[in-house]
């Protein structure tokens, strides 16, 4: 784990392999645990850096308001201060709309963009849990009652099928809550209400590729699909729920190195 000041803020992050650079981005509330599964497979060939986003995991959690925007500063800034000029960014819920906004602003910067379970803007179920999510926590609900109220929305029901793993599920989900900032969830919670997306998606012009779970309660493929076509990404759909990172690990490596392999220059 290491600790960088970028934009202001100190930023926690992972940094993992050599080769082509990728920056991983969190959905809201996530860390960078997150992306545990994938770091070795990814770092086989690939210079990886995972990032706690502002208000999430061991990174600062500032006083608000946040943007979309702001958080997409945080993570150029974050690449200045590795020395790393141009990169892979991949963007999970959240951290999808964070990089569109990267490539968008910082066309130079940005060699893929792949956004994973990220609507055009959020969707009404999105609205409805992540604002009851995000009160449970700030009133001091029991962890343990705020992951049995997420891990169904978040996970397929056949990844859950089996009583023993979503009991350790609930269980993993529950320690990570103990320790959550709330106020930085809430906080990434309206920066993800007020951006309008299609503000940035006419000028992205890198090579685009939108995965989205067929599983997905959050973000159902409809939803997916429509910032697909959006900014005319290719569009992939995979077996599981909204969190593809830990459900369908292969799938998702396998189509996001397929994709950064296809990339000249």
């Amino acid at each position: 784990m290491t600790y960088i000041r970028a934009n202001g803020t100190a930023l926690s992050l992972e940094m993992k392999g050599r080769g082509e650079p990728v920056l991983l981005l969190a959905d809201i509330g996530e860390d960078l645990t997150s992306w545990t599964f994938q770091l070795a497979p990814l770092a086989s060939c690939h210079f990886v850096l995972a990032l706690d986003n502002r208000g999430s995991g061991r990174s600062d959690c500032p006083a608000g308001p946040y943007t979309i925007g702001t958080m997409a500063q945080d993570a150029i800034s974050l690449m200045d201060a590795v020395g790393v000029d141009k990169a892979h960014v991949v963007g999970h819920g959240m951290g999808g709309l964070i990089a569109q906004a990267m490539a968008a602003r910082r066309p130079g910067r940005i060699k893929g963009l792949i956004t994973i379970c990220t609507p055009v803007r959020p969707t009404d179920e999105q609205k409805v849990i992540y604002r009851e999510w995000v009160e449970a926590g700030e009133k001091g609900r029991d962890p343990r009652a705020i992951s049995e109220l997420m891990t169904p929305w978040v996970f397929s029901p056949r990844f859950l099928e089996d009583e023993r793993w979503r009991e350790h599920v609930i269980k993993g989900r529950a320690r990570r809550y103990g320790w959550t900032c709330w106020n930085g969830v809430r906080r990434q919670f309206e920066a993800m209400l007020q951006h309008d997306v299609t503000d940035d998606s006419g000028r992205i012009s890198c090579p685009s590729l939108a995965i989205w779970g067929k599983d997905d309660r959050l973000v159902p493929p409809a939803a997916a699909r429509e910032m697909a076509e959006l900014r005319g990404a290719r569009a992939v759909q995979l077996e599981g729920g909204h969190m593809l990172p830990l459900e369908s690990l292969r799938s998702l490596v396998r189509e996001e190195m397929a994709f950064m392999a296809g990339i000249d220059g």
